[in-house]
């Protein structure tokens, strides 16, 4: 190659450079404007929501207390769902039996000792006063339960003659096999054994009632 044709050639390549470098440049600051345009539009974008959020406090903090809502029921929703089921099962309340205060209670019946003195006709309405009626005792069992806590004294039971029978209180007939001495009409409980007497005489009394819940 000839210093002529050497020189043409450099010229054109020299040329070519500044050519490439021109368009490189442009490109380059095509994208810087196009970046700053970019960067611009957010600006102007947080700058609107932020006046937006100033003008509207209380509209944006329900919306925020409506977001933290649902995100808290929706971790609830999902530890329900996670948690182990436990079967359920009904079950039925137990009622608690017993007696009030200063009553004995034996196998389902409460028994009070009077201290007061009545004939058999007020010591039936007194018992009624409490809920209650003269003693019945028809086993052998509550008998010596009260022929035990009688102590030294002498009470009229719910036990009465009727005719030639002996009933209770509730109409039933009295079939034990602890003997009644007497033939007078009203029951009393003396000793270890059961008495009649007058039905006006005064003795302290027994009240019984079924056990209720407390």
């Amino acid at each position: 190659m000839s210093e002529e044709q050497g020189a043409v050639y450099s010229t054109w390549r020299d040329a070519g450079c500044e050519l490439e470098e021109s368009e490189l440049c442009s490109m380059t600051r095509v994208e810087n404007e196009t970046l700053e345009n970019r960067s611009a539009r957010g600006n102007v974008h947080t700058r609107l929501l932020g006046e937006r959020f100033r003008s509207h406090p209380v509209g944006t903090a329900v919306l925020i207390l409506l977001l933290l809502v649902l995100v808290l029921a929706l971790g609830v929703a999902l530890a329900v769902r996670a948690a182990p089921q436990v079967p359920v099962t009904t079950t039925t309340p137990q009622c608690v039996l017993g007696c009030p205060p200063g009553w004995v209670g034996y196998n389902g019946v409460c028994y009070y000792f009077s201290r007061d003195y009545s004939t058999w006709d007020q010591g039936q309405e007194r018992c009624s006063e409490l809920g209650a009626s003269l003693a019945i005792a028809k086993d052998e069992e509550a008998m010596d339960l009260l022929s035990r806590l009688r102590g030294n004294g002498d009470f009229w039971l719910g036990l009465r003659r009727r005719g030639e029978r002996l009933q209770w209180g509730d109409g039933s007939s009295y079939s034990s096999r602890v003997p009644v001495f007497g033939n007078s009409e009203c029951v009393y409980l003396a000793d270890e054994t059961l008495k009649t007497e007058n039905c006006s005489h005064w003795h302290p009394y027994i009240c019984s009632k079924a056990q209720a819940p407390l």
